[in-house]
């Protein structure tokens, strides 16, 4: 259980202090930032592509941990929660959303109970409307897992 909780703790501090970043691009944001591609705005700033690189190293390192499926679970659950709180962080939330595709491979360690119960989550978490493809990769992997 201490991998899970440390990398818990990782998780919440890694998207915590991006969503801190985030806002202060926000915040610091010219009227005339990213106006007709002309000087690059908030969503251009290369924040967030270090912090798909730190998610995709974060969970990749934990899934050589060989975790429980409860330990899995936990850490999913964290990972697929954090869009959903945060649609109002403009930029900020694309980006939770596409990082999701970093907790692909730790859905294979999930009991089929697991599986199931993070499938429901999720799917309640997004709307169809709001899925994209890397969201309908993850519905998929876990009706598998589930063996729906």
């Amino acid at each position: 259980m201490n991998e899970q909780n440390e990398t818990l703790s990782r998780l919440r501090s890694l998207i915590g202090d991006y969503l801190e970043t985030v806002a202060e691009l926000e915040a610091n944001r010219r009227p005339t930032d990213g106006l007709f591609g002309l000087k690059p705005g908030p969503s251009d700033d290369p924040c967030h592509d270090r912090f798909a690189e730190r998610m995709d190293a974060l969970l990749r390192d934990f899934a050589a941990q060989e975790p429980s499926s409860a330990q899995a679970a936990a850490v999913l659950r964290e990972l697929y929660a954090a869009a959903p709180a945060n649609r109002g962080a403009k930029s900020a939330y694309w980006m939770l959303m596409a990082v999701q595709g970093a907790g692909l491979p730790l859905i294979a360690r999930l009991s089929p109970a697991d599986a199931a119960e993070l499938h429901a989550f999720f799917e309640k978490s997004y709307p169809r409307r709001e899925r994209f493809p890397v969201q309908k990769q993850t519905l998929q992997l876990l009706k598998k897992q589930s063996k729906m």
